[in-house]
């Protein structure tokens, strides 16, 4: 599986659902804590476009927070459009 990282604060309950999720998955993940492992400013330049948390890479590639992480998991199924054919 990919390598996984996950910046996280405390009382966060998107964080704590992202991380739930990626256990539901049984994907490895590690978690870099907001104020201890990384800081504000360090999140903010390098990830501009992330406003909130959690902020989730995959291979060092910015994924996006909880909803992208679903979707990255989760990816729509492709449909036919051949109408009963």
């Amino acid at each position: 599986m990919n390598e996984v990282k996950i910046i996280t604060r405390e009382d966060c309950s998107y964080c704590d659902n992202a991380k739930a999720l990626l256990r539901s998955k049984n994907i490895e993940y590690e978690e870099l804590h907001l104020g201890l492992d990384i800081t504000r400013e360090d999140v903010l330049e390098k990830y501009p476009t992330q406003k909130l948390l959690p902020v989730v890479l995959i291979e060092d590639e910015l994924i996006g927070g909880y909803i992208e992480l679903l979707d990255w998991l989760n990816p729509p199924l492709e449909t036919g459009d051949n109408d009963g054919e």
